[in-house]
């Protein structure tokens, strides 16, 4: 239950790469504060940790999984495949999923469950709510040109971001009356404008709850091919997930620019920013008047 509303909380976990572990944070920010969800909709790395908590763990446990991970345990979880579709097969992650979960399909789940993908074919949303639990998080986590798509009743399945980062709509379809929507995309604004390294110390800093502050107007020199490519990537999913938390009751963006998209052994830096987003909203939330006690 919300506060004193009495209405279902709905989670929508957004999708970002590593930035993602942040949804951690706030889903421990939020058991802290006796809050916990009726419906979860997740993308890509929301999916994965929207499951594991609808399965039944706790934040402190999925933080547990989050901080073994290590760059040597990532490299063995890659199965390279020649396939044209993509570079990793996804069974060794198929298979982690599966020893976590077991072979649960969506009624098996403590909490309702959905997972968004992306029929890379048609160029359409899906939805994924029953069979395989382990296929559907699979599918939606699958990075188009790294992963190999999944095929999921005649269509091929990839990452739920491209058509929806922040799923507040699907959470709201599967009961959920107030939505806390996370964003773990990070503003593409201020990207090119300062070296990685201060992205990365900001970041660090504003997790750790202190103050933001504006860097040096030294406008950027011209991107090269690499800063290119990355905006290109990050403007369009910037763009849709804050389309699409437009629509969440509470919204939450944690500071993880300063993480890279595969930075999963930095699972201590995206957890932290994820806990100070989620206090620094709810306290927003409650000064504002949307608690009738202060008892988030």
């Amino acid at each position: 239950m919300l506060g004193s509303s009495g209405r279902k909380v709905g989670y929508a976990l957004g999708g970002g790469g590593a930035r993602g572990l942040s949804h951690i944070g706030v889903l421990k920010v939020l058991e802290e504060r006796g809050v916990y969800p009726e419906a979860i909709a997740g993308t890509s790395i929301g999916a994965l940790v929207g499951v594991l908590y609808a399965g039944g763990l706790r934040a402190a446990e999925i933080e547990e999984v989050a901080l073994g991970v290590n760059l040597r345990r990532m490299a063995l979880l890659v199965d390279p495949t020649v396939s044209p579709s993509g570079f990793v097969r996804g069974r060794r992650i198929a298979s982690l999923l599966k020893s976590v979960l077991g072979d649960l399909s969506f009624p098996d789940l403590k909490v309702r469950f959905a997972a968004v993908a992306t029929d890379i074919v048609r160029g359409e949303e899906v939805i994924l709510t029953s069979g395989s639990v382990v296929d559907a998080v699979r599918a939606s986590i699958s990075v188009p040109g790294i992963l190999t798509p999944v095929g999921v009743e005649g269509r091929y399945l990839v990452d739920g971001g491209l058509v929806n980062e922040v799923p507040v709509g699907v959470c709201r379809d599967l009961g959920a009356e107030y939505v806390v929507g996370v964003n773990v995309i990070p503003d593409p604004s201020g990207m090119l404008g300062m070296p990685w390294s201060q992205r990365r110390w900001m970041s660090r800093r504003k997790a750790q709850g202190g103050k933001k502050e504006k860097p040096e107007k030294s406008g950027p020199g011209r991107p090269n091919v690499v800063q290119v490519l990355s905006q290109s990537l990050l403007i369009p999913g910037y763009r849709i997930a804050m389309q699409d938390l437009a629509a969440a009751d509470l919204a939450i963006s944690p500071a993880v620019g300063g993480i890279g998209f595969f930075d999963f052994d930095r699972a201590a830096e995206a957890i932290a920013a994820g806990e100070a987003a989620a206090r620094e909203a709810l306290e927003a939330w409650r000064r504002g008047g949307g608690a009738s006690r202060a008892d988030w």
